[in-house]
């Protein structure tokens, strides 16, 4: 082998020793999923810029983004087995990645009985859709061809 191979091979098993350290110690990657529609909005303004995520072998808890949202509502946590959807803060990034850390990171459910806002939702087999505090959100599965 020459040297060129020997440091790429070398720099490979970093790499992947690296990845399985993050993924020991507790990090939860997230791949995106474009297998829903989000429409969201606040007060007039509607908006379908959001983007979908979710754990990786995960497809019932979904994370969405909504960027033109206000900060607190700009990211969501929909579990779709459990029929709950709770506001969370936002995920890290490494580069391009974001990912999760194991652990309480979700908020309390909007259907929480201390949460003061009053919140309205429902889940169909089609989606979901929440409202409250001037704030709307209609999350609906894509129809598969």
């Amino acid at each position: 082998m020459t040297l060129v191979v020997k440091i790429l091979t070398a720099a490979a098993i970093v790499c992947l020793l690296l990845w399985g350290a993050f993924l020991a110690l507790g990090a939860q990657p997230l791949k995106e999923n474009s297998s829903l529609t989000v429409i969201y909005g606040e007060d007039e303004d509607f908006y379908a810029d959001a983007e979908v995520y979710q754990k990786v072998r995960n497809d019932t808890l979904l994370f969405v983004h909504l960027p033109r949202a206000r900060q607190a509502y700009r990211w969501w946590a929909i579990d779709f087995l459990n029929a709950t959807i709770a506001p969370i803060p936002s995920p890290r990034s490494l580069g391009s990645r974001k990912y999760l850390l194991r652990g309480g990171q979700e908020g309390p459910a909007i259907g929480n009985t201390n949460v003061q806002e009053k919140w309205s939702w429902r889940f169909t087999e089609t989606g979901t859709a929440f409202s409250g505090n001037g704030f709307m959100c209609s999350v609906t599965k894509s129809k598969s061809k």
